[in-house]
């Protein structure tokens, strides 16, 4: 490997490490040729995601995505600009990583520029494919060694509307920081919950019982999507079963705090992390 690329990758692993996210944690213990192609993969996504979350103008968010796209056609067509687009083309070429999926990740990430309200289920799955399942598309063929088929596809899809949909449960005051509301208004609606009560943090028992049946959606997608390790190579099943755990159980914790998400930073720290994945090693993934 030539001195560039290897600086590439190391910079993809380092803006990977700085993040401190799930899926870091998640990397360490494939394969190294995998694990720094997964690293390219996340630095390619997380900074479309940094892009759409910034504090800069609408119309620089959107040269900035634009100027994204264009790099990633570069990326495709053989002509990375450099730094971390090379390790990218080498991971689209190195396990035939299907192109669509990253140009849907930006496809996604946009939405978040332009819409803020999500009428039905079906219409947020929409997004959460775009922001999420596509993420885990692309991620497919590293941790398979190649291409995998449509059945394989289908349980990612699950996968990661389900991680998705995890987050919003998670992240609700957050979100209403920054104006977005992403439970379906139909939800809201069934359960007697208004758009002026998530913007506020006005919890209640019909926001309880809101979050609780999304947090359901939620762990269903991820039991039906994580049937997928086994058809994955052994030395990979650890990713999407570290995954799935880690995100089920944070929706454990939301659970026994009542699902009041807007009192308390609910996520799982780095040290519950570590120990999950080692968790895992000892039952013999």
């Amino acid at each position: 490997m030539d001195r560039d690329l290897d600086r590439a990758y190391r910079e993809a692993a380092r803006r990977a490490r700085a993040a401190a996210s799930s899926f870091y944690y998640a990397f360490l213990p494939l394969p190294r040729d995998k694990r720094r192609s997964l690293y390219a993969v996340y630095s390619f996504c997380r900074e479309a995601d940094d892009i759409a979350d910034g504090s800069t103008p609408l119309p620089e968010k959107n040269r900035a995505l634009s100027s994204l796209r264009a790099r990633l056609e570069n990326v495709v067509s053989g002509r990375p600009a450099g730094g971390v687009d090379l390790a990218l083309a080498d991971t689209i070429a190195r396990f035939s990583v299907d192109p669509p999926d990253l140009f849907t990740v930006i496809d996604g990430v946009e939405m978040d520029l332009s819409k803020s309200r999500y009428a039905t289920f079906e219409e947020l799955a929409g997004y959460c494919y775009r922001v999420a399942a596509a993420v885990g598309l692309a991620v497919l063929p590293i941790l398979n060694g190649g291409p995998v088929g449509p059945e394989v596809r289908d349980k990612g899809v699950d996968l990661g509307i389900g991680l998705q949909i995890a987050n919003i449960v998670r992240d609700v005051a957050e979100d209403a920081a920054r104006g977005r509301i992403y439970i379906p208004e139909e939800d809201l609606v069934r359960f007697g919950v208004t758009a002026a009560e998530l913007l506020s943090g006005a919890f209640s028992d019909r926001m309880r019982d809101l979050l609780s049946f999304e947090a359901g959606r939620a762990r269903e997608r991820i039991e039906r999507g994580v049937a997928l390790a086994a058809d994955l190579p052994r030395r990979s099943r650890v990713f999407p079963l570290f995954i799935a755990r880690a995100y089920r159980r944070n929706l454990d914790r939301i659970e026994a705090a009542g699902y009041d998400v807007f009192s308390a930073d609910l996520s799982l720290s780095s040290g519950e992390k570590v120990y999950l994945l080692i968790s895992l090693y000892l039952r013999g993934y």
